[in-house]
């Protein structure tokens, strides 16, 4: 009995630490968001494990656009339900991709703060759920959170498997693109003796693919928008799909690993994550490497003309349109102590690493 006791104390303690570490619940209500430290399991890992096999996900299960999220969500290294915290989204790329945890961060708070609940320090991978509710004091509108499967801020044009807003279903995996893709391996990728000839992506592959999508969304969407935030978006993505999807071993994308990842969204059989953590630095060199072949000024199609952006002086371009023009300046007016503070170290996680003086949101409200 008394062994009993201890054992219920000790799991009790536990449950509770874990609620302080993770989720504490303010007075306010509100949910207060930390910045965990840098993890020391740091190398290469299979993944998945054990602890987490695929399960499809239900009828009520949020998925999006993101099929690193989606695949994540479908093995638990996020909750299944594809509604997470901040914290857990760091949690489960570091596990999953070996992500560093700057680059998790500016991407999880960046869209904590334009599509989630900061509040509630919830967000949906997917669109809206009846999880989250309206922001406090409706300072985005009165609807509820879209998630990051709603049109512009996160989720934007010149995707590589999903459609422009305006033309096509931006949200669900379109087969015809992912072919587009494989076309591109065929003609640029490398052989290989394991999984065959013109099996492996590489980085001709993503330059050429991600340059004919921009010339097809081009022509095709005439209100097609690609500002600075969403070229450095767009790119970063290639970057990440280069360097995380890849395996372990031996630092190659194969087309397997490719379409297990994209298509069925699932980790491929002897997949094994990065050696060591994927920086915010590291993506932004191998994106400008995407990009160099075939350079792209930022711009929008104004009645089906391309038009080009205002030259930007400011210190990033980049992130002074991911905060200004993205991010509600209604943000700046929020009052209640947990949700203030929350705004507070998102804004000032989202600067970190791009190593700008931190700005202050000024975008529209509820779009």
């Amino acid at each position: 009995m008394f062994g009993t006791l201890k054992a219920f104390a000790f799991i009790a303690a536990t449950l509770s630490a874990s609620v302080v570490l993770g989720a504490a619940t303010a007075s306010d209500g509100g949910v207060i968001i930390t910045l965990p430290p840098r993890s020391k399991d740091v190398g290469i890992k299979k993944v998945p494990d054990a602890a987490h096999p695929y399960i499809a996900p239900g009828p009520n299960d949020q998925r999006g656009p993101c099929p690193a999220l989606n695949t994540l969500a479908n093995h638990g290294y996020i909750p299944r339900n594809g509604i997470a915290s901040f914290e857990e989204i760091l949690a489960g790329t570091r596990e999953g991709f070996n992500m560093d945890r700057d680059l998790a961060g500016f991407l999880a708070g960046f869209s904590m703060m334009a599509r989630g609940n900061a509040f509630l320090n919830k967000l949906s991978i997917g669109s809206v759920s009846p999880q989250i509710p309206v922001v406090p004091g409706a300072i985005d509108g009165p609807a509820p959170p879209g998630g990051i499967a709603k049109h512009d801020r996160f989720e934007g044009d010149v995707s590589m498997t999903r459609q422009d807003f305006n033309i096509g279903d931006d949200v669900h995996f379109q087969i015809d693109l992912f072919d587009e893709f494989l076309s591109a391996i065929e003609e640029f990728g490398d052989d290989n003796a394991l999984h065959g000839p013109k099996s492996i992506v590489n980085m001709k592959v993503m330059q050429e693919f991600k340059f004919q999508r921009f010339q097809e969304s081009q022509a095709a969407d005439k209100t097609v928008s690609f500002h600075s935030s969403r070229i450095a978006s767009s790119y970063n993505e290639a970057a990440f799909i280069l360097t995380f999807f890849a395996n372990g071993t031996d630092g190659l994308l194969s087309k397997q690993a490719l379409t297990s990842i994209f298509q069925n969204q699932t980790f491929a059989p002897n997949w094994f994550r990065r050696s060591s953590p994927g920086t915010f630095d590291f993506i932004v060199d191998t994106a400008a490497e995407v990009l160099a072949p075939h350079p792209i000024q930022p711009g929008a199609n104004v009645n089906g003309v391309y038009v080009l952006d205002p030259t930007d002086t400011s210190c990033n371009a980049a992130y002074s349109d991911f905060v200004l023009n993205n991010l509600p300046h209604t943000l700046n007016n929020v009052t209640q102590p947990t949700f203030k503070k929350n705004i507070q170290t998102l804004l000032k996680i989202v600067a970190t690493p791009f190593g700008c003086p931190e700005l202050l949101p000024a975008g529209p409200v509820g779009q």
